[in-house]
């Protein structure tokens, strides 16, 4: 069968740097979002695998909203623990391979050592028992699947941490940060990367930006990188609080950084790039980007 790559939530962060890297390498493709494909919809996904002749399912579709997960935990569900089950039957039906991807909220953040792909998964969130129940439906349905774990994603599309971090330094004086949960960030064009390199691997793999951080150090270097590539700037405190000062919904993770050996040997690689040169590189192409707006 010839390789043809089926991207689903293709207008995601995750999503979008898969299409520019699929396109810069000249990878066949065909992406869809939620309007034109819910994977909830087991009869539609099956027969979009079948019809498309798809050699592989890339799923960057997901429930995201962490915090509203709490709210409404069926939707969560429904996105995070059906849509990969759904996947994995239409892959097996069809003789597809998937590609999944989850998260570091899988972990109860109690270790003090980074989380091995071996360790046991007990989730304290909406959010984090979404993403596994998915994992476990898709394993449980199809034995050709690549199981990405990642964490604290970003990227040069869409909303996530460093977008919200630079729309603060504009607007605001001080801004307060989180200095005791801690993890380690991941540049979304290293993660489909590496999920590229997995396309007909199976088993679970963890993979992020190496060295791990605070999300105030996090937010301290976006600060300082973003101030060298003049970006506007109205900040001039950056004051890290206990977690138990940011009122959220959400028990999130104290420590979830992620091990990722496995992959590094896997490919006989060095660990990956840390992750201050890989936001060096978003914060240059947003850089870029709001320039040709202008």
């Amino acid at each position: 069968m010839m390789q043809k790559i089926w991207i689903c939530g293709a207008n995601g962060m995750l999503g979008s740097h898969f299409k520019v890297l699929c396109e810069k390498l000249k990878i066949s493709y065909i992406a869809t979002n939620r309007q034109q494909i819910d994977i909830t919809e087991l009869d539609a996904v099956s027969e979009f695998t079948r019809k498309q002749k798809i050699s592989h399912i890339v799923n960057c579709a997901a429930y995201t909203n962490v915090d509203q997960a709490e709210h409404e935990p069926s939707n969560a569900y429904r996105s995070n623990a059906m849509g990969p089950h759904n996947l994995g039957i239409a892959a097996r039906r069809h003789g597809a391979r998937v590609i999944h991807f989850s998260t570091d909220y899988v972990f109860d953040g109690k270790q003090k050592t980074p989380y091995t792909e071996e360790d046991t998964c007990s989730p304290q969130s909406a959010y984090g028992l979404s993403k596994l129940a998915g994992e476990v439906k898709l394993l449980n349905e199809h034995k050709n699947v690549c199981l990405i774990r990642s964490s604290w994603l970003f990227g040069d599309v869409g909303r996530n941490f460093v977008s919200t971090i630079l729309g603060l330094l504009s607007e605001k004086n001080e801004i307060d940060v989180v200095s005791d949960q801690v993890g380690r960030p991941t540049y979304c064009q290293d993660l489909a990367e590496a999920a590229l390199k997995l396309l007909d691997v199976n088993g679970i793999f963890h993979f992020a930006n190496n060295n791990e951080t605070s999300w105030y150090k996090y937010a301290l270097e976006i600060f300082n990188q973003a101030k060298a590539l003049h970006f506007p700037i109205k900040t001039q405190i950056i004051r890290p609080i206990p977690s138990t000062e940011y009122l959220s919904a959400t028990q999130r993770p104290a420590y979830s950084s992620l091990d990722t050996k496995k992959f590094q040997e896997q490919f006989g690689y060095k660990a990956p790039r840390p992750w201050p040169l890989a936001l060096q590189e978003c914060l240059t192409n947003l850089k870029n980007m709001s320039q040709k707006q202008e």
